[in-house]
């Protein structure tokens, strides 16, 4: 195993219970491990361990097969890997950033999915993917939408993720007594269903569940497999040891029957991709994978023009009963589950370990980089041991 360490990536993640108290610990400790295999020093930290000055950061390392608090200058790279449940997190977040500044960021963030619409739908070619998207903007313009659409609108938060607070609005037809029927997941996770007897019943209770929340509103897809159950699927993109992006693996994830969405942080589960599209459109199935190859590998260059340099995407596919493919979300914070629940041990291993390649690719792109001694690593040109510390 490589003994050197040509540079140091610091991987800020959000507070969770646990030892350490990380989250993705699974993640974080594997990237820790094959570190030194692409001659890299890895210290997991929070936002709040950042100094005041950016003069240290406190964390954690894995050493000796264990997690052991540490103390560190600033990083060479910084890789976000934070998600942000509450306000207070952002800001903790943007107030670490603002102070390490001479940090290298391992990849840009996206814009909310209304911003990502408004960059793809610029393109020719990306384009046909996007599924029609409006903002909202008052319960009289949902009604109209509503109107319009018989299969109903899904409505979803313009920052949100893992299907919380996402909803599926539709009118119902006099047979059915009218009125609305909205059902949805909650800012737990937790899925509810109700009936309005009138559609300013409907949409005054949409309102007030939106509330100050921004949301944009698309036409409901009918994304569900023969099982009745709905699904997507899941490409991974990354950039490998020479900075090209590469097709890291690629799965359909399953929600459960009759569920909203297919979102593992929903209850759902994770299939290879080739032999359920094969199950579910026969021999097209082959084609819809080769076609989905081609449209991940078109996406990310385009978000990269708009949105600044990328280190990883997750990009969600929604494919209806004609076969048509949707891009349904976006993601430059990507989840790694579904690669675990498929088996795909390949792909597994390359998400994990595609973050380091990279890294050790911006740090050979930039100056002045040298090998170091064993243990000691160099930060912004001075030579540094990471320093274990107690845990306070």
């Amino acid at each position: 195993m490589t003994t050197t360490a040509m540079g140091f990536l610091g991987i800020m993640t959000g507070r969770r219970h646990g030892i350490p108290p990380i989250a993705e610990p699974e993640f974080c400790s594997h990237l820790c491990r094959a570190a030194p295999l692409y001659e890299l020093k890895v210290l997991v930290f929070h936002p709040e361990d950042v100094a005041a000055d950016g003069s240290y950061v406190r964390g954690y390392q894995w050493q000796n097969g264990q997690w052991e608090p540490a103390q560190a200058p600033p990083p060479d790279i910084l890789y976000n890997r934070c998600f942000y449940r509450t306000p207070e997190e952002k800001r903790a977040a943007s107030a670490a950033l603002s102070v390490l500044t001479r940090c290298l960021p391992w990849s840009r963030g996206l814009p909310d999915k209304w911003g990502v619409y408004e960059i793809l739908r610029r393109s020719p070619a990306a384009a046909p993917l996007l599924p029609e998207t409006e903002l909202y903007s008052s319960s009289e313009a949902l009604g109209n939408m509503l109107a319009g659409r018989e299969y109903g609108v899904f409505l979803k938060p313009r920052t949100g993720s893992h299907g919380k607070r996402t909803l599926h609005a539709v009118l119902l037809g006099r047979s059915e007594g009218g009125g609305v029927k909205v059902r949805g997941r909650d800012r737990d996770n937790k899925p509810f269903q109700y009936v309005f007897g009138t559609l300013d019943e409907g949409l005054d209770w949409i309102g007030r569940f939106i509330g100050q929340h921004r949301y944009i509103i698309q036409p409901y897809l009918h994304l569900t497999g023969s099982g009745g159950q709905p699904f997507d699927v899941r490409v991974l993109m990354q950039k490998n040891g020479t900075g090209a992006w590469t097709l890291t693996g690629m799965a359909v994830r399953l929600g459960t029957r009759g569920s909203l969405t297919s979102n593992l942080h929903g209850g759902g589960t994770a299939v290879p991709a080739l032999p359920f599209l094969l199950d579910e459109y026969g021999a097209a199935g082959r084609d819809l994978l080769e076609e989905l190859t081609l449209v991940s590998a078109l996406l990310p260059p385009l978000l990269e023009e708009s949105c600044g340099r990328l280190g990883e995407l997750g990009l969600d596919f929604g494919i209806d009963a004609g076969g048509r493919i949707y891009l349904l979300e976006a993601n430059s914070k990507p989840g790694r589950t579904v690669f675990r629940l498929t088996g795909d041990r390949r792909a597994a291993r390359l998400a994990a370990e595609n973050p380091l390649r990279y890294a050790r690719h911006l740090l050979l792109s930039s100056s002045s980089q040298h090998k170091l001694p064993p243990g000691q690593l160099r930060s912004h040109g001075r030579m540094i041991s990471m320093v274990p510390k107690e845990d306070s």
